[in-house]
């Protein structure tokens, strides 16, 4: 049965608890090493044999616009670009994920040009795998969450 009463006050807390998150409070030398460390662990994950892209961080606000996304692997320059710019730490990880799945697959010849369409084989993967990655290394570094 449904109780507006509670519902507010469930509401609000929920709310608190996401205007709370402020990766900000991570000094920037933390947050890149948790960064380095979650790469590594997808690679460790994923099996890509320690052959993983350059990861570029994006501060540029109008990247995600121009990119229509707020991340790009590029196959050709063998490096991936995520923005950074008002995400919280566990989102730009997510991100992260998503984009070294797409590395492996394209490692495995399994890119092609309509990948990244939105309920493609290649995008449904990587948006699944890159969640269950980020959940389990955050249960392990609940710092990403705050």
């Amino acid at each position: 049965m449904f109780h507006p009463h509670g519902s507010k006050e469930r509401l609000y807390e929920l709310m608190t608890r996401v205007n709370s998150l402020n990766e900000q409070l991570l000094p920037p030398e933390k947050r890149q090493e948790i960064i380095n460390d979650f790469v590594n662990y997808v690679d460790e994950s994923i099996e890509l044999g320690g052959e993983v892209p350059s990861v570029k961080l994006s501060y540029n606000e109008n990247d995600a616009q121009k990119m229509k996304s707020y991340g790009r692997y590029m196959p050709e320059t063998n490096e991936l670009v995520v923005v950074a710019t008002n995400r919280n730490l566990g989102d730009i990880l997510r991100t992260i994920a998503h984009e070294l799945i797409h590395h492996k697959q394209n490692k495995e010849g399994n890119l092609n040009p309509d990948s990244g369409e939105t309920g493609s084989e290649q995008e449904n993967e990587a948006n699944a795998l890159a969640g269950v990655l980020l959940r389990e290394f955050g249960k392990r570094n609940p710092a990403i969450f705050e």
